[in-house]
């Protein structure tokens, strides 16, 4: 095996959203989730295909870290097993069919890699917006139902940091089963802000497209420019471009979301209220655990 300095798992989306951190660079190498990189797999240090699937890269390479990005069958026992021997292990979202008793190798908030987020958010914090009221968040992620919940989770940490409140409460609601469904999710936060996180299917392509609304002003990420801006009067103008931010951010400690024992019995309960959603037809509430 190859010894490497970092391994990053994912999907085509996290691939493209990466690719500059991981094709061509010394001790890195990008490895597709399952099914997800139909085109030939992932990227290697020396920026050739070398690897198809998240299985098979394990017996290719010896890495010091590794960052699962996608959720796919099979990955609580890699996890485990690499953690065992010895590798720092990160997630983008919490493990499926995993315990929450357990003891969970540390999840990232993944707006921390996000110039996006990083603007609207200094943006929201200046006095001309005012006080947030609404938040509108429309993702569109490869893969099924667990990629969908690793979506929503994220989109629920993303609007508690741009609302600037825990959340209150949740009403969830989905259609359509695998790659083809969608998840809705309208929330409160503990200061009577609103939002509406959509996920939709992945045929949209959308990463994030963001509507941000405070009571002095207003903020939306431009999806087709991939930068925010703000509506100031009668004119939109573009933020300028914020600092760079790269995979390695995720590296560091204050990338880590600081989940408690019921926050994570909160995205676990999530999870089954996304398939018993979809299944019944009838959207279900959830009560975000207080402190």
């Amino acid at each position: 095996m190859i010894p490497i300095d970092g391994l990053v798992i994912g999907g085509k989306q996290d691939y493209d959203l990466f690719r500059e951190d991981t094709e061509g660079q010394a001790g890195m190498a990008f490895a597709g989730v399952p099914g997800s990189m139909r085109d030939g797999g992932g990227a290697g240090s020396d920026g050739e295909t070398t690897v198809a699937s998240a299985p098979g890269v394990f017996e290719a390479y010896r890495p010091r870290r590794v960052l699962f990005l996608s959720p796919y069958r099979g990955m609580a026992a890699d996890v485990e097993r690499l953690t065992a021997s010895g590798v720092e292990v990160r997630t983008a979202g919490p493990l499926p069919r995993f315990s929450p008793r357990r003891i969970h190798p540390p999840i990232v908030d993944m707006q921390h890699a996000d110039r996006g987020f990083t603007a609207m958010l200094e943006m929201s914090r200046d006095a001309d917006f005012g006080e947030p009221v609404y938040l509108r968040v429309i993702s569109s992620p490869d893969g099924g139902r667990w990629s969908k919940w690793w979506c929503a989770f994220r989109q629920c940490r993303m609007a508690g940091a741009l609302l600037g409140a825990r959340l209150r409460r949740i009403y969830v609601a989905s259609t359509g089963s695998a790659d083809r469904g969608h998840v809705s999710i309208t929330l409160k936060t503990e200061r009577d802000s609103t939002g509406h996180l959509l996920v939709a299917s992945r045929g949209s392509g959308l990463r994030d497209d963001v509507f941000f609304l405070g009571t002095g002003g207003t903020l939306a990420g431009d999806a087709l420019l991939n930068r925010p801006g703000v509506y100031d009067g009668s004119n939109y103008r573009l933020l300028p471009d914020p600092a760079l931010r790269r995979l390695a951010d995720l590296w560091n400690a204050d990338a880590v979301a600081e989940l408690n024992g019921a926050e994570y019995r909160f995205y676990y309960g999530l999870l089954r209220a996304i398939g018993r959603a979809s299944r019944s037809g009838i959207g279900i509430c959830l009560d975000y655990p207080g402190v």
